[in-house]
């Protein structure tokens, strides 16, 4: 992880030292080292964590006539084979670092240059004759970049926290986002929690020329089935594609580990480490006292089948002392189980740089049972609304009360509340999207801030995708 900067400001003398107070706020991305470019009405900075190339690829980076100028957070893994392919074309390399392909392709491609990227990034190049400031941010946003702009003046940054410390945009809160944050528990859109601080969302790019900002987006998901054979044959190839897929986010000079919960997604990152790597995987686990939320045994037993250098940590959450560090580094808080993600990553610091997860696979495979428990409302909401509602949902509400986990009247109390939503509303409320009602977020804000919040349907910004 790393941190980028940036700022034009053709009337502000002191870009130096606010670039390098900017840059400064995000020494614990990047708590190796770090770097400046300076140029008539432009500053960039980087803080850089060292992984490939450890000692030739400080950033800024620049192209061989040094017109261009590249900082950059992430890693593209196909950079062998774009290498390769800009080294035949005759272009020069100065470094063995993986993003210095996006200053070549983009002398030869420009802006489409982003398209044949694969990886997680968010880049900033400065392209001196053009007087253009191109940004970039990956095909699923994996790496954040916000900016700010008032008249001439344009700042951009990894974390909000950055630009703040620029001190030319002070705090102000962004109401309707805080709206929207407390249903969704993201901020939809380019928008942030603060007014006039946007975020470049994932899959776009951001041009800056004579004054005139473009964002547009190059990427989509695609729908189309594309998958060709019988199941035996899809699975050998999505085998392929996760072995080749790790294998390229292995490309590393600094030991690579992985998290680990025993579920599938980490363990099969795990398997597959194992079989590539010729050291032990060093795997990091955590788990609870309460055995019934407790998973380490399942990350053992990975462990032990396939040799890993284990780390495991039994942990208990002071979320009251822990939430400011975590609101600190987070910013926007979006996922619910942001805690043992930080937790497991409290103990793996100090004992590795990289790590690879499993983060993602449950969402693209449907692992969880609210996925499957979808389908299951659709036969359920075949029966009349009326015997759901008078009939059966008494009886579901007679079971007895329990607390455990994914206890069978907690399932059942779920599967009737679902079955009176459609679509899109459906799926927004089954994936936890709406945690709170119109009614019951009116109640946390006063009548002045409720007034002022302009675009109240948080519902929206999920059913439209179902449109």
């Amino acid at each position: 992880m790393c941190g980028i900067t940036g700022i034009i400001a053709p009337k502000t003398r002191d870009k130096r030292q606010i670039i390098e107070e900017m840059t400064g706020v995000l020494t614990h991305r990047g708590p190796d080292e770090s770097g400046y470019y300076h140029a008539d009405g432009i500053s960039l900075g980087q803080r850089r964590l060292s992984i490939i190339d450890l000692e030739g690829g400080r950033q800024p980076i620049s192209n061989e006539d040094a017109q261009l100028q590249l900082v950059c957070n992430g890693e593209i893994y196909n950079s062998p084979d774009l290498r390769k392919e800009l080294l035949a074309k005759g272009h020069i390399f100065k470094t063995a670092t993986d993003v210095e392909v996006i200053l070549h392709l983009y002398e030869e491609l420009g802006i489409e240059c982003v398209k044949r990227l694969q990886g997680m990034f968010a880049f900033a190049l400065w392209d001196d004759h053009r007087k253009r400031l191109f940004l970039a941010r990956d095909h699923l946003g994996q790496k954040p970049i916000f900016f700010y702009r008032k008249d001439d003046t344009f700042i951009f940054a990894s974390e909000i926290k950055a630009i703040l410390a620029s001190r030319l945009v002070g705090p102000e809160l962004d109401l309707d986002s805080l709206w929207h944050y407390v249903s969704l528990r993201f901020i939809p859109d380019d928008c942030s929690l603060f007014k006039n601080i946007h975020k470049l969302t994932a899959a776009s790019w951001l041009c800056l020329e004579n004054g005139k900002i473009t964002v547009q987006r190059y990427w989509d998901i695609s729908f189309k089935d594309k998958l060709k054979g019988n199941e035996h044959e899809i699975a050998d190839q999505l085998d392929a594609i996760l072995r080749d897929t790790v294998k390229s986010h292995l490309l590393s000079d600094v030991r690579v580990g992985s998290f680990l919960s025993g579920g599938i997604d980490s363990s099969t990152v795990c398997a597959i480490m194992a079989g590539q790597l010729k050291e032990p995987v060093a795997s990091f686990s955590i788990g609870v006292k309460e055995q019934q939320f407790n998973e380490l045994p399942y990350a053992g037993l990975v462990a032990k089948k396939y040799a890993l250098d284990a780390h495991q940590e039994v942990v208990s959450a002071d979320l009251v002392n822990l939430l400011p560090a975590m609101v600190y580094h987070m910013e926007e808080p979006a996922d619910p189980f942001g805690v043992g993600v930080f937790l497991v990553a409290q103990s793996a610091r100090g004992k590795i740089k990289v790590v690879l997860s499993g983060d993602g696979g449950d969402e693209n495979f449907a692992g969880y049972d609210r996925f499957l428990g979808n389908s299951l409302v659709d036969f359920y909401g075949y029966l009349p609304a009326w015997l759901r509602k008078n009939v059966l949902r008494g009886i579901i509400r007679k079971i007895p009360e329990s607390f455990g986990y994914k206890s069978l009247e907690q399932k059942l109390l779920w599967l009737d509340e679902m079955s009176f939503f459609k679509h899109g509303e459906r799926y927004a409320h089954s994936m936890s999207f709406l945690r709170f009602s119109d009614e019951a977020k009116s109640g946390l804000f006063t009548p002045d801030a409720r007034k002022r919040v302009n675009d109240v349907d948080s519902a929206r910004k999920i059913i439209r995708y179902f449109d």
